[in-house]
């Protein structure tokens, strides 16, 4: 692995990126700043507003929910008119939305304000594979991407690290107890604030024509010679790991607190263990497509990493539910990527922007079926339930890949 890193980083200079994607990069930091700090916190805040895990299934669900409806127009206009006003926009509802959800308590504004938000998810989710693919050389794409899951891996350690020690902080300064809601409630605003800082990069991106044709050409590149069987396949490949997400990621953060009793501190450290297992995956993502193809790299590991969300639920150890949780981050960390690289490799240009609405409308509105899902079950049997179905949703996305793509061969090194 530490090789095939060494490899990965070989040649990387940020540099040799256009202002456009430098940019990017920056506006990646605050934005998911913001989306860590609420992912590791906020449904630790809706325990201390007494609710449980069935309302936080379904707020857990608005957000992917929404993400999946709007996902398809997303792609369609950002194809017409550009990537960077939906750019924009994410920062600005993303920041908005979170907003709401510190200041409002009824369930009924929660679910609004979450679903809210979900539309800024499709607007980043929808155009920053097409984004990146516009602005790269397509030798470079794959690294880019890479860059970009590394960004929000290495960002969201750094908060999961820092985060879980916020609330205790802010309960010393305030003299107020962190079996209360209001030190969550403050250290989330700072989630919503960085947010919203992060539309001042975006200002520097220069407008880019969707049609030019100044990075790949426009020719198919797939041996299908419709696109529609490829299209059909991420989209279903993508929404049983939507599934899989929602009937589990969520949850986590409770299930260690509320299943393992685990501190708020330790569950952040927890999660900055998983980020900091997942940069090098990350990384090393494209130089494994490369050395040994796109199936042998997705397949194996993320079947894997089902293996290990099924026993997080069946044998409930802090000790094991750790290294479980390390391992699903890592193979995560090291698929997606992967399986991004291969879809605009696999699709020519005119098809990114509707390829990743449709990848992104599959896994959030299952996601969003998911979620609320596994908040039933968990009251009603506990957490085995929905941790075995997300298991068997990550091994039917690895044998789909498998079935419609079959063996792919390694890509020679083009840099």
């Amino acid at each position: 692995m530490f090789a095939v890193l060494q490899n990965a980083l070989t040649g990387l200079n940020f540099r040799e990126y256009n202002t456009n994607i430098q940019r990017f990069f920056l506006f990646a930091i605050p934005l998911f700043s913001g989306l860590a700090l609420f992912s590791l916190l906020y449904n630790l805040y809706l325990l201390r507003l007494s609710y449980q895990e069935d309302f936080i299934g379904q707020l857990s669900g608005m957000f992917p929910l929404s993400s999946g409806l709007f996902a398809v127009p997303t792609g369609i206009l950002s194809d017409r008119i550009g990537r960077r006003p939906f750019l924009i926009g994410t920062a600005l509802v993303m920041g908005l939305a979170q907003l709401g959800l510190c200041f409002f308590t009824h369930d009924a504004a929660l679910l609004a304000c979450a679903f809210f938000g979900g539309i800024a998810g499709a607007f980043v989710f929808v155009n920053f594979i097409p984004f990146l693919a516009e602005n790269a050389a397509p030798e470079r794409r794959g690294q880019a991407i890479a860059i970009w899951m590394s960004i929000q891996v290495l960002t969201r350690m750094v908060v999961s690290l820092g985060g879980g020690a916020l609330p205790g902080a802010v309960g010393y300064l305030t003299g107020m107890s962190t079996d209360l809601p209001e030190p969550f409630r403050y250290a989330l605003l700072l989630g919503a604030a960085c947010s919203l800082v992060s539309i001042f990069p975006l200002f520097g991106i220069r407008p880019q024509s969707p049609k030019s044709k100044d990075s790949s050409p426009a020719e198919p590149t797939e041996t299908s010679p419709t696109p529609w069987k490829h299209l059909a396949t991420f989209t279903s490949i993508s929404g049983f790991r939507g599934l899989a997400m929602g009937l589990s990621l969520p949850f986590f953060n409770v299930f260690f607190q509320e299943e393992l009793h685990t501190s708020v501190a330790t569950i952040g450290t927890v999660f900055f263990l998983s980020q900091g297992l997942g940069l090098p995956s990350t990384m090393a993502a494209p130089a494994l497509s490369r050395r040994f193809g796109a199936t042998l790299t997705i397949v194996p590991v993320r079947l894997f990493g089902a293996l290990a969300i099924g026993l997080m639920g069946w044998l409930v150890s802090f000790p094991l539910a750790v290294l479980f949780f390390l391992i699903i981050a890592m193979t995560e960390a090291l698929t997606v990527p992967a399986e991004m690289a291969f879809a605009t490799n696999t699709l020519s240009r005119p098809y990114w922007g509707r390829m990743q609405s449709g990848r992104v409308t599959g896994f959030q509105i299952l996601s969003a079926l998911g979620s609320v899902w596994a908040g039933e079950l968990i009251l009603s049997y506990g957490y085995w339930i929905p941790f075995g179905l997300a298991c068997l949703a990550r091994i039917g996305s690895a044998l789909l890949f498998l079935a419609v793509f079959g063996y792919q061969k390694p890509v020679p090194e083009d840099v």
